[in-house]
């Protein structure tokens, strides 16, 4: 069989498409199909499949319905049933439990489960399968999936190897439908739209599947009458072939007639599943309401002999049969649709009302009563109410959602609209927690009307703010929800902290500090030590960066309030109280730090990461361990801690890596854009953080003027907003040295200024880094000699600076070493600052060094080589290959390769022979 042949796997027009997924499968990416209904998409699927099987990939196939929307890991379960078993015990112990709960596998207990465990464990059995053999997943009527199943597989599917894990899914042409699924999926990504077949397609199917007398002018009739619809086609060719007596359809003037055509692709199926027994329809009925149920469950409803005469008429039929693990699932989804649409209401709500009573899961007997009743009920609400808190407790946060809003829709508002008021603002609440901005706005819009007393309007006013997109908009309403807020109460002392960060945001940090100050005597007031501990760490933040009162006496409380509280606190304010704002040689501060990712991802609190792993490669950037910071980065991604998608701490920390590892391209549009969308928001405090990433950015890149753009913006926001600190970055010494190369000295003496607050509010390098950026000026202004003595004794001063800033203390010290005249001295302390910085895996720095030495006139020597480096240079240079030089000092063949390439850089040559011309040289 020619695999290739789309006719070969009963497909007639469509080897385009099955081309493209061959494509798919074998170089991988994924592959997305849209077609109306009936026009072949599952057929594609389940060719897909197959083509995967005989490739030798492991298929995981998710299929499903209309009703399964409402039911949370639907999908998921579907998937994760179809694995071996067992093979979720591999999985880390908070994932594990996560799944199990999300699967209605365990229970869940009071700390219920973290919106990020189940996508991570999905993502973590994803990756194990793809490690051990090829994977395809194919995900059918992708609209279809419920919302639980696409965020986790959405989550999941970040970022994954394409050659390992390839995906197909199909979907109907709705925009919206599984967005944020297809988003993510692997490049390259292979999109096809399923156009009607033509007419010799048609005749090909009929004849295939319905026998040889559908010859080609009665084939063509069908074809004209569907549209080149196969589904379509299909039925009425079956129709024609029945007793045409029990299909009221009449012949449309017009129309050929002698094809009986019906007025709808929906209405066909209605008439099809009309035609079936009383007891068939019943049955088939409870089915398609519920989504899914098993021959078990329906025995518990259905009398055991009026059962199998349904299940048997409907397999007769075609319409359903019993698939894997007994399950009832119809032949078609349009089929289930039919059934369901096609019943009277008061038969669905019946179908509802018993559905309601016979099923086990709490969630879905109450998602069923909702459906049964016509009337708010307040114990229909109350028991929706439940099913959110239990759905939340199992990570279906979208879920829960939605059965809040039921709940809310559902609870009586004739009287008193408090209860119907909490149940939507809860749901405004755990829509925000879940990332999805969209449904909590539309929630808040429905629920603003019932707010009747001055605190309920500040509960909405609350909720505005936080889902507002500017700071500036934000802001107010928060401080309108203030005075709102009852004196006392939680609400209130929320309001503060939340008030405090909008203050620090815009730049108002004595503002900020007393309002923090407030929210750390209401929440002391109230005993919420969770709330005093937000506060408190916010109170330390805004101390160091603006320089105020005594920060270390507000980490001494918080480490009593840790210690002193009975309370599961959060690992993650614990830790970055500890490590944010720690010195670069405070060696506990990455210890801490990592301690707290650990016991985070213990407890299951994924949500916490980002802000850990920002903390950590702060931390690893502020001791110049740059190849541990990439590591932290690469690990930060693996376990999800920017789940969120790209927001501004993940932007941070890639902008950081990228800038000290020399790729600055990157790093200026990550810092470029993250400015811009900071600056549209009112964020100044971002924007801040981020100008000074450009201005570094440029400052490695030597392109002075541009640095000087975004640092002289920096400068002026320092004097607006009296910050002392900026996260430890001693930007100052970038904006003094792009002063000092367009020769602006009166802004290297504000740059000086700057570092010099910047000490006084407690980061003595920054005194160090003055010294050095007043030498140079020292020198630019004629002293030379005053700026050496200065410049040496900085140099001399051993664990007064990170090591990067160290090596910049070297090249500033060589750099005014040339300009006095001292050459072989410049060049020796360059060479010895080019070293410091690629030992630091600092390239552009390590460039810039060695550019320096370059301008001093003196050719460069084999002084500048490490030990290794000149025994590679002499053996290579007296003739030996690479292997032979290897060889004789013990080394691999890649690494003297390596030290060759750095011998080239360092010595000006380019080649064997312009090696040996040097060494010889330098002998005579």
């Amino acid at each position: 069989m020619d695999e290739g042949t789309a006719a070969a796997y009963g497909l007639f027009g469509r080897e385009d498409a099955v081309r493209l997924v061959r494509d798919v499968l074998d170089r991988g990416g994924s592959a997305v199909a849209i077609a109306e209904p009936g026009l072949g998409k599952s057929s594609l699927l389940k060719v897909a499949n197959q083509l995967a099987q005989r490739r030798g990939r492991r298929v995981l196939s998710v299929m499903p319905t209309q009703f399964d929307r409402g039911l949370p890991f639907a999908g998921l379960a579907e998937l994760v049933n179809q694995c071996a078993e067992g093979v979720e015990d591999r999985l880390p112990g908070p994932q594990r439990r996560a799944l199990a709960v999300a699967l209605q596998r365990a229970e869940p207990d009071e700390r219920g489960v973290d919106a990020l465990a189940v996508p991570l464990a999905v993502r973590t059995l994803l990756t194990q399968l793809g490690e051990a053999e090829p994977v395809t997943l194919i995900v059918d009527d992708l609209q279809w999936l419920d919302q639980a199943s696409v965020g986790s597989l959405a989550f999941a599917l970040r970022n994954v190897d394409p050659r390992r894990i390839s995906v197909v899914v199909a979907s109907r042409p709705d925009p919206d439908a599984g967005a944020d699924l297809i988003r993510v999926l692997a490049e390259p990504r292979q999109e096809l739209v399923l156009a009607p077949l033509p007419d010799w397609a048609i005749g090909q199917l009929l004849r295939l599947r319905l026998g040889r007398r559908w010859t080609p002018p009665m084939s063509a009739g069908v074809a004209r009458a569907s549209g080149g619809n196969p589904f379509l086609a299909l039925m009425i060719a079956q129709a024609m072939q029945s007793d045409l007596s029990k299909w009221r359809w009449g012949a449309q003037q017009g129309s050929d007639p002698i094809f009986p055509i019906p007025p709808s692709l929906a209405g066909l199926l209605a008439e099809k599943v009309s035609l079936l027994p009383e007891d068939a329809r019943e049955v088939l009925l409870l089915v398609s309401a519920a989504g899914r149920l098993t021959v078990a469950q329906l025995q518990r409803i259905v009398e055991e002999a009026r059962l199998r005469s349904a299940l048997e008429a409907a397999s007769d039929w075609d319409v359903a049969t019993v698939g894997a693990g007994a399950v009832v699932a119809f032949t078609h989804p349009l089929l289930a649709s039919a059934m369901y649409d096609g019943a009277a209401p008061e038969d669905r709500r019946r179908t509802h009302r018993v559905l309601a009573e016979k099923l086990e899961d709490p969630v879905e007997r109450a998602r069923h009563r909702s459906k049964s009743i016509t009337a708010p009920d307040e114990m229909v609400a109350a028991e929706l109410e439940r099913a959110a808190e239990i759905s939340r407790g199992r990570g279906a946060q979208q879920l829960a959602g939605e059965l809040l809003e039921a709940a809310a829709l559902a609870t009586p508002t004739d009287i008193e609209t408090t209860e119907s008021l909490r149940r939507w603002l809860l749901a405004v609440d755990i829509y925000l927690g879940a990332g999805d901005a969209l449904a909590a706005r539309a929630a808040l819009e429905k629920s603003s009307a019932l707010a009747g007393s001055p605190a309920q309007h500040a509960q909405v006013l609350l909720r505005q703010g936080r889902l507002a997109d500017d700071l500036r908009d934000a802001r107010p309403r928060a401080e309108d929800a203030f005075r709102l807020a009852s004196a006392g109460s939680e609400a209130r002392a929320e309001i503060l902290q939340e008030l405090s960060e909008y203050h620090r945001m815009e730049g108002h940090g004595r503002l900020a500090l007393r309002l923090t100050q407030m929210a750390v005597a209401e929440a002391v007031a109230l005993q919420r030590p969770d709330i005093q501990l937000v506060a408190l760490n916010q109170r330390q933040n805004l101390e160091r960066l603006w320089g105020l009162d005594r920060p270390d006496e507000t980490l001494r409380e918080i480490e009593e309030l840790v210690e002193g509280s009975a309370l599961e606190l959060s690992a993650a304010e614990w830790a970055w109280a500890r490590g944010f704002h720690a010195s670069w040689d405070d060696e506990s501060a990455e210890r801490y730090t990592r301690d707290g990712i650990v016991r985070t991802i213990e407890v299951g609190r994924y949500g916490d990461l980002s802000g850990l792993y920002i903390c950590l490669i702060l931390n690893l950037i502020r001791g110049s361990k740059v190849r541990e910071a990439r590591a932290a980065l690469d690990e930060a991604d693996r376990s999800g801690a920017w789940a969120n998608g790209r927001g501004l701490q993940e932007n941070m920390a890639r902008i950081l890596i990228h800038e000290y590892a020399g790729d600055l391209d990157e790093a200026r549009a990550l810092a470029l854009g993250a400015a811009a969308r900071s600056r549209a928001s009112g964020l100044t405090y971002w924007l801040a953080g981020f100008l000074a990433q450009v201005g570094f950015v440029e400052t490695s890149a030597r392109n002075w003027q541009a640095a000087l753009e975004p640092l002289r913006e920096l400068a002026q926001i320092f004097a607006s907003t009296k910050m002392v600190d900026l996260e430890q970055l001693l930007w100052p010494v970038d904006y003094a040295d792009a002063a000092l190369q367009v020769g602006a000295l009166d802004e290297i003496e504000t740059a000086v200024s700057l570092l010099r607050r910047q000490g006084t509010a407690g980061r003595s390098e920054a005194h160090v880094a003055a010294d050095r950026c007043q030498a140079l000026l020292m020198a630019a202004r004629g002293d030379v000699d005053g700026a050496l003595a200065e410049l040496r004794r900085i140099v001399d001063l051993k664990g007064s600076e990170c090591p990067f800033e160290a090596g910049r203390s070297r090249l500033a010290l060589g750099q005014v070493y040339r300009r006095a005249g001292y050459k072989g001295m410049a060049v020796e302390t360059l060479n010895a600052a080019a070293a410091v910085f690629e030992e630091l895996g600092i390239p552009r720095w390590a460039e810039r060094a060695r550019d320096e030495a370059s301008r001093s006139g003196l050719h460069p020597t084999t002084s500048a080589l490490t030990e290794t480096e000149r025994r590679v240079a002499e053996l290579v240079g007296a003739g030996r290959s690479n292997q032979e030089a290897a060889a004789e000092l013990f080394l691999s063949v890649k690494t003297v390769e390596a030290n060759l390439t750095r011998v080239y850089r360092k010595l000006s040559v380019r080649s064997r022979t312009e090696l040996a011309n040097h060494l010889n040289k330098e002998l005579l």
